[in-house]
């Protein structure tokens, strides 16, 4: 079990969120012609690794393996291991799969290029991780450029940090979920709110919660008993907002799937291996063993922002050799035949009249 700031609902936004760890092995082996295979493995509570926030389900085309195939008893407590498997034509046909918009699965986006320079054969090829963060409000507002560069500078998970690194994380912790975390929980309700309103033709209560909007979050922050949005709307005074029940529970199950989707991504823990087709000459992998690439980033890495894992290989191509000493070769006979004497005309002028 791992503890760690979460903002859940709008009445606990800076509450300990306590849930289990499940781990997501993802590997992509990578193909001459950019065709891909793709595997993602997943291990988690039974209870809930059937709708998992990857999105892969085999109503999707996604093979399913079970890999611990005693397992048969499904309880809260036992561990699941599924392995997804697909085969994709190229990396636009695994971006329609995995990478669409959505606010409440993990996006993972694929790219290949492919490019000849005479004596080799490049590729480059790269997955990304799309930041697990799904609420609006811009983190410009809230961190700094030192803060993306110790993002960018953390090392593979498990791997040790200085004292001082150790600090700045615990600090930057506190600013994602007590700082940004419940302003941008806030601002997401309060928009949303707004869009009901607008929705209903209520335009004229859009000032009212306007007016009110400081004393809300300033009711929200005081009292964290609050039970519903009803109530803390009550509490800042403007609990006659014409909206029934029913839209206020509906809104707040739409912010609970949001939020319970960003509890279980930054839970967990990731392995990413990539398999190039060619020798590996650049990459930022944690490690390489032969022509594999392999990371290992804790959710931090992509809690925020985009975290790109690239790799670059390339291939000497023996046609272009040969090619090539053939060009040097026919070179080398015409230079040869260009400067050859021309007998018969030396011949044709030694003649006496």
């Amino acid at each position: 079990m791992k503890s760690f700031k979460i903002i859940l609902t709008l009445f606990t936004l800076v509450a300990m969120l306590t849930s289990c760890e499940h781990k997501v092995a993802m590997n992509t082996v990578v193909y001459k012609d950019g065709s891909l295979d793709k595997t993602i493995t997943i291990e988690g509570d039974s209870a809930n690794i059937d709708e998992n926030f990857m999105g892969v389900v085999p109503d999707k085309g996604w093979h399913v393996t079970i890999l611990n195939k005693d397992s048969t008893k499904k309880s809260d407590q036992e561990k699941l291991i599924l392995q997804f498997s697909k085969h994709f034509k190229n990396s636009e046909e695994a971006n329609s799969d995995l990478g669409n918009p959505n606010d409440t699965l993990f996006r993972v986006t694929s790219r290949f290029d492919k490019k000849l320079k005479w004596f080799y054969t490049y590729v480059r090829y790269s997955d990304t991780y799309h930041a697990i963060n799904r609420l609006q409000e811009p983190i410009s507002d809230y961190f700094t450029f030192e803060d993306f560069a110790f993002i960018n500078r953390l090392p593979a998970e498990g791997s040790s940090i200085s004292k001082a690194d150790s600090l700045y994380l615990d600090r930057l912790n506190d600013k994602i979920f007590d700082v940004y975390g419940s302003h941008a929980l806030f601002e997401e309700y309060y928009q949303r709110l707004e869009e009901l309103l607008k929705s209903e033709n209520e335009i004229a209560w859009l000032d009212t919660l306007k007016n009110h909007k400081e004393k809300l979050f300033e009711s929200l922050q005081s009292d964290k008993q609050i039970e519903d949005l009803a109530g803390l709307l009550k509490k800042a005074g403007i609990s006659n907002l014409p909206l029934q029940d029913q839209e206020f529970i509906r809104l707040q199950q739409e912010m609970e799937s949001i939020t319970n989707f960003i509890s279980k991504a930054s839970n967990g823990k990731y392995i990413h291996a990539i398999t190039m087709p060619y020798r590996v000459i650049y990459s930022n992998a944690d490690s390489i063993k032969g022509n594999t690439l392999y990371w290992k980033p804790s959710s931090t890495k992509f809690l925020l922002k985009d975290y790109e894992m690239v790799g670059e290989a390339r291939t000497l191509n023996n046609w272009a050799i040969v090619v090539s000493i053939g060009f040097i070769l026919l070179s080398i006979v015409l230079m040869f035949y260009k400067r050859r004497p021309k007998t018969g005309n030396n011949l044709g002028n030694n003649v006496p009249n």
